[in-house]
This record gives C-alpha cells, structure tokens and sequence, in this order.
C-alpha cells in the first residue's frame, strides 16, 4: 500500500464504526473465561482454627499463569482497537466521556459497593483510604498491592482502564494525523518500549511495602515490588498495549495490513504464549503476548468483515463477551467468601478431608460450578445495571457540536446528531 500522507482522511476501506465484528466480542468471551480459571487458582480465603478468614496465595503453574496474562492483555489492545473503531466523527466530547462513564462506572461502583460491604461484614480490615481510592478509580496508580488489590482485587484494571479513556480523545486526534508509515514507526516503537521498560525500572528503581507490611501476592521471580505493580496495574504502561490496538485500527482502516489467516494468528498466539511461559517474570505479564494478541485481532476483524468462519462468532461466545464486565467483576466476591465455607460443608457432608476436595476431580467440578453460578448472576448485572446505564449515557450530550478530537484528519468538522 502506498503512504497516507499527512492530513489526509482515512479512507474507510472495509471497516466502518458500524461494523459488527462479533469475533472481537466472542474473544472477549473466550478470555474472561481464561481470567476466571486464572483467578480461581489463585486466590483463595481459608477458615482459620478460630473461624476467621485469611488469604492465601495458590501455587499455580506458570502455563496457568501466562493465560491469565494473556487474556488481560488481550482486553487492553482490544479496548484501543474497539474504542477507535466505535467513535464516530460528530460526537461531543461531552458525548463521549458521558458514555465511558455510563459503560464503565455503574457496574464497577455496584460491585465495589458489594465488595466493601462484605469485607466488613467478615470482619476483615479497610482503609477508609482504600474506600476512598477504589470509588474514585485511582488504586491503580498507588504501587502498593494492599491498594491496588485491595477491596476488589480485580478492579484494578478498571482503574487502569479510566486512564486510557481520559488519553483517548487527544489520542485518537494525533494518531489519526500521523502517515501510515509514521503508525508503522510508533507501533516499532511501542513493542520496543513494552519490552524496554520493565527492564529500565528494575535497573534503577525500587519500592518498599507500605508499612513493612507483607505482600498481598508475593512478587519474587517478577523483579520485585515496584516491577510487579508497574507491569501489571501502572497506568502509562499499560496504556501502550491500549495504543497498539488503536494503531492496529487504524492501518486497518486505511488498508495497509497484509490479510492475516486464523490459523496462523492462532499458532502466533500459541508460540507467545508457550515463550512467554519460560520468560521472565518483567517480560511475561505483557510484552511477550503483545504481538500475537494484535496480530490476532487484526485477523479477527478481518475475517468478520470478509465474511469468513470464526468459531469466535458463536452465539455462546459472544454472549459471554456480551456478560464479560459484569463477570469480571463480580467473580470474586461470589468464589472467595463462599469457597471455604462450601470446601468445610462438603467435608463433613461427604466424611471427606479437605485436601481430597482441593484435587481433582473435585476441583475441577467446583471452577465449572462456580463459573456457571458467576454468569447466571452476571446476567441481571448486565441487563439491569449496565445496558440501562450505557442507554441513559448515550443520549446525553448528542446535540452539542462535534468535537475536533473526533474529526479523522482532511474532513470538514460535523456537527453533533
């Protein structure tokens, strides 16, 4: 493909912001159910002698681990992608930030609400700092895991996420102003810094636990504290997997992208994931997966907009990705309160000890019980928190003057619908 020059529009080839690419919400479906499985093995409330609860950390292998990694990369490129697709020329930035707060607040303010209130009903210990931090969507940017795991461990990449929708807008207005070959440079770039950047920070800086307290997950093997927390929750570096999913969109969009086969997306994503599997700690929490996973949405798209199979597009994936927030976020305050107390019934009930019920095929039963559980409660979420809250959002806004952040480079300036 020849060069977009600058300030020229992107010429809508086969991707429009009404595309429907049911392949990019399936995978989303698919990689929830990754998360979930990661999760279960993961964290864990235990009853101790006195009946109390405490945590503990799971001994999980690293292929496990390298899954949950994966899929979370996966919903950040996917969000870039998706969020520059969907934003159409006209909208009001008033507009815009009403719909990424209707999308996003409402449920995770619900279950925030639901985590707090259960951790005090247990009688485990919060902050009213930690209250404070997890309602205003900033416990990520805090490099202590006492926070950013703190009320609802999940939720941190939804603080995480808050942060790339306020970058969005000037964003999009700059990447859409750049040639193809400058995109081409600054995804080089970005991969670079993926892998550049964990690296720098454990060279040269270092964090203590607040208080001298313990870890709430133990970071050894993973560079240590600092490194853990900047490669998992930090906001600027997370956001470049955000910005190679909105550079992916956008070569999409102007046709410079080589067409992608499934198949050898899928065998990419595997070899990603089996390196990253052996890579080192800094390296295996994103940079390894990030290649595979853009390659793989880009032939996602692809082939919904070609018309092509995906066994992505089947109706139980994509109602998966449809219920994803709400299962995301409300996974563990249905398994860690629950699961000790079911693990001690069954125990008693069946003349059992707990260790057997901790194997398989015991375990297994309980992750697909419990993810079965999970989605049926999901279901009310997203019908009566999310899409009632996305509907209102929507319509606020629509008759202000459409933003210059939102005009693709060479277009006249629209007016908001």
């Amino acid at each position: 493909m020849a060069d977009a020059a600058v300030g020229v529009a992107e010429p809508s080839l086969s991707v429009t912001a009404s595309a429907r690419l049911d392949s990019l919400t399936g995978l989303r479906g698919l990689t929830s159910t990754w998360i979930y499985v990661f999760h279960f093995f993961t964290f864990r409330f235990v009853l101790e002698s006195s009946g109390g609860l405490t945590f503990v950390q799971l001994d999980r292998p690293r292929f496990l681990t390298m899954a949950g990694n994966m899929a979370l990369s996966s919903f950040f490129v996917l969000s870039g992608f998706v969020l520059t697709l969907t934003t159409r020329e006209g909208t009001s930035l008033a507009n815009f930030c009403a719909k990424r707060v209707g999308k996003l607040y409402p449920v995770y303010f619900v279950t925030s609400a639901l985590a707090i209130i259960a951790i005090l009903l247990i009688g485990m210990p919060i902050s009213a700092e930690n209250i404070v931090l997890h309602l205003g969507l900033l416990q990520s940017w805090v490099p202590y895991q006492e926070i950013y795991h703190g009320v609802n461990p999940v939720t941190w990449s939804l603080s995480t996420e808050a942060f790339f929708y306020v970058l969005f807008p000037l964003s999009l207005f700059l990447l859409r102003r750049l040639s193809t070959r400058a995109l081409g440079i600054m995804l080089a770039v970005a991969v670079f810094l993926e892998f550049a950047l964990p690296l720098y920070v454990m060279r040269y800086f270092t964090v203590n636990p607040a208080g001298g307290g313990s870890d709430f997950l133990s970071s050894d093997g993973t560079g240590g504290d600092l490194v853990y927390w900047f490669t998992l929750a930090a906001p600027p570096y997370r956001f470049i997997e955000f910005a190679v999913g909105m550079i992916c969109c956008l070569l999409l969009r102007r046709g410079a992208l080589p067409f992608v086969r499934q198949r050898w997306a899928w065998l990419l994503v595997a070899v990603g994931y089996l390196a990253g599997t052996f890579a080192p700690g800094p390296w295996q929490r994103t940079a390894v997966g990030l290649v595979p996973l853009a390659v793989l949405m880009v032939s996602l798209a692809q082939a919904d907009l070609a018309g092509r199979a995906s066994f992505l597009r089947h109706r139980f994936f994509v109602r998966l990705g449809d219920l994803s927030f709400g299962l995301y976020a409300i996974q563990l305050l249905v398994l860690l309160p629950s699961y000790p107390f079911l693990l001690r019934w069954l125990s008693s009930a069946l003349n059992v000890p707990e260790r057997t019920l901790e194997q398989a095929p015991w375990n297994i039963t309980f992750v697909v019980a419990y993810f079965a559980v999970i989605v049926v409660l999901a279901m009310p979420l997203h019908r009566y928190v999310e899409v009632p809250a996305y509907n209102i959002a929507k319509r606020l806004f629509r008759d202000r003057p459409g933003s210059a952040m939102f005009v693709e480079a060479g277009a006249p300036e629209r007016t908001g619908r």
